[in-house]
C-alpha cells in the first residue's frame, strides 16, 4: 500500500495527463503539418524527436552511463531518420535496415567500452534498443509522406494519436478510469474518420487507422505514466513524443493491406 505523498502508478496526477496531452498534440499536430508540407521536413521533424528521445531517455528509465546511453540514441537515432530523409528514389526503406544493424551494434559496443562495472546491462540494452525501435516506427511516416493516399492516412493516424491523449483526461475521472483504453479508441476513430470524410476517403479503412493508432498511443503512455521519474518536465516530453512516434507502424501497415497505392516503394 503506498505512503503518504506517493503516487499509485495506476492513477496518474492532473497535472501529468496534462502535460502529456499538451505533449502529444503539439508534436501530431507539428508533424501532421510537416508531413503536408514536404518529405524532407517532416524527416526533420522526426530528427528533432530523436534529439529529444536521446537528451531525455537515460532520465526516463534511470539507466547507467547516460552519456553513452545519450550518444548511442542520438547517432542511432539520426541515421534512422537519416536513411529515409535522404533516400530520393524507391524503395524509401532501402537504407534503414543496414541503419538500424549499425544502431544496434552502437549499442552493443557501448556496452562494451563502459568502465563502471557494466551494472544493469540488460536492461540498459533493452531500454536503448525499446528506443531505437521507437525512433523506427517514426520512420515509417516518411514512405507515408510521398503519395497523397499515404498523407491522408499519416494524418488519420496522427490525429488519432492526438485525440486518444484528450480521452486520458476522462480516464481520471473514477467511473471512466476502467474505459480508458475503450475511450482512447473511440477518440482515435473518430479523429480519423474525420480525416477520412473531410478528405472523401475510405470510411472503414480510416477507422482501423484511428482505432489502431489510438490504441496504440495510449497503451505506451499507460506504460510510462507510471514510471516515478515522470513527476519531471523532461521524461514528460520524452513519453509524449514516443506516444506519437510509435502510430508511426499503423499507416504503414494498414496501407499496404488496404491501400497499396500509398506505398508504391
Amino acid at each position: 500500500m503506498p505512503t503518504s505523498g506517493e503516487r499509485p502508478a495506476d492513477r496518474p496526477t492532473r497535472g501529468l495527463v496534462g502535460s502529456l496531452v499538451l505533449v502529444v498534440v503539439s508534436v501530431s499536430g507539428l508533424l501532421a503539418l510537416a508531413a503536408v508540407a514536404a518529405p524532407w521536413l517532416l524527416a526533420v521533424g522526426l530528427a528533432a524527436c530523436t534529439v529529444v528521445i536521446a537528451w531525455g531517455w537515460s532520465g526516463t528509465f534511470g539507466l547507467p552511463s547516460p552519456r553513452g546511453t545519450v550518444g548511442v540514441l542520438l547517432v542511432g537515432g539520426l541515421a534512422l531518420v537519416t536513411s529515409v530523409g535522404v533516400r530520393e528514389e524507391e524503395p524509401w526503406l532501402g537504407w534503414a535496415p543496414a541503419a538500424l544493424a549499425l544502431a544496434m551494434i552502437a549499442a552493443f559496443v557501448h556496452q562494451l567500452l563502459r568502465v563502471d562495472g557494466r551494472p544493469r546491462v540488460v536492461q540498459s540494452i533493452s531500454s536503448v534498443v525499446l528506443g531505437l525501435a521507437l525512433v523506427g516506427c517514426g520512420i515509417l511516416m516518411v514512405p507515408a509522406s510521398h503519395t497523397a493516399e499515404g498523407i491522408a492516412l499519416l494524418l488519420g493516424a496522427l490525429g488519432a494519436a492526438g485525440a486518444s491523449s484528450l480521452s486520458d483526461l476522462l480516464g481520471l475521472w473514477a467511473p471512466l478510469r476502467g474505459w480508458a483504453m475503450a475511450l482512447a479508441m473511440l477518440a482515435g476513430g473518430a479523429a480519423a474518420l474525420a480525416v477520412a470524410l473531410a478528405l472523401h476517403a475510405s470510411p472503414t479503412t480510416w477507422l482501423v487507422v484511428g482505432v489502431a493508432a489510438g490504441a496504440l498511443s495510449h497503451a505506451l503512455r499507460s506504460v510510462l505514466v507510471g514510471l516515478p521519474p515522470l513527476a519531471h518536465a523532461r521524461p514528460r516530453l520524452v513519453a509524449g513524443v514516443v506516444s506519437v512516434l510509435v502510430v508511426g507502424v499503423v499507416p504503414y501497415l494498414v496501407g499496404l493491406a488496404f491501400v497499396p497505392s500509398a506505398f508504391p516503394g
